[in-house]
């Protein structure tokens, strides 16, 4: 398997996309990223992290 340890992916598939919505907003849009957003994209990293942890485990 992988090399990286299991904290790794759902580290990066919620840090990188929220990181660069945030550099956006405040350099083009200049106003906060709404926290509704932010809370939606955890639920769906948080998601999509277990399914790739049950996909791991039944392979």
């Amino acid at each position: 398997m992988s090399a990286l340890p299991g904290w790794a992916l759902p580290l990066a598939l919620f840090l990188v996309p929220l990181l660069v919505a945030v550099i956006v907003n405040r350099l083009f849009r200049h106003r906060p990223t709404n926290p509704n957003y932010v809370l939606a994209w955890f639920v769906a990293v948080c998601w999509i992290s277990a399914r790739v942890v049950i996909w791991r485990q039944v392979r």
